[in-house]
């Protein structure tokens, strides 16, 4: 979905503003997307200890100064340890560049009078893009990751 639609569909649903949001797409036409507006989508497979990681909370930082930092490619990896990368929307991808990977998981507690969510259960060096070694590059076209393998 272009930029100028999901600006369109965000001014209906969120702000109820139909002119404005007929304005912005007489606005709409002429100029380029940013380089970090367009996505590619991006999927992979992330495992602790050589087994299938589920649940896991993938973000990806830019490495690349010329993404802004409100930018942040994320997925949530499904049983299987598998991920499909969303930044505007459901599974739309990540834009191109170069990320470090940061990887987290917040397990649930199994008390039924008092659920909680209990802290990161992963080392903490793939908790912070200062610590990670896990590195992921986004190119044009529809991406398969390489294995993001904790240990």
């Amino acid at each position: 979905m272009s930029t100028c639609l999901r600006k369109l569909q965000a001014m209906l649903i969120v702000a109820g503003l139909p002119l404005t949001a007929i304005g912005l797409l007489a606005g709409c036409g002429g100029a380029a997307p940013a380089p970090w507006e367009t996505t590619w989508p991006a999927r992979g497979e992330v495992t602790f200890k050589g087994e299938p990681l589920p649940n896991a909370i993938i973000t990806l930082i830019p490495v690349n100064e010329g993404i802004p930092a409100s930018i942040r490619p994320k997925a949530t990896s499904g049983p299987d340890g598998v991920f499909e990368l969303e930044t505007y929307g459901s599974a739309d991808g990540a834009p191109l560049g170069e990320y470090k990977a940061v990887v987290m998981r917040f397990p649930a507690s199994k008390s039924k009078e008092n659920p909680s969510v209990r802290p990161n259960d992963l080392p903490k060096k793939y908790a912070r893009a200062e610590t990670t070694d896990l590195k992921v590059v986004i190119e044009e076209g529809a991406n398969v990751l390489p294995k993001l393998e904790l240990k």
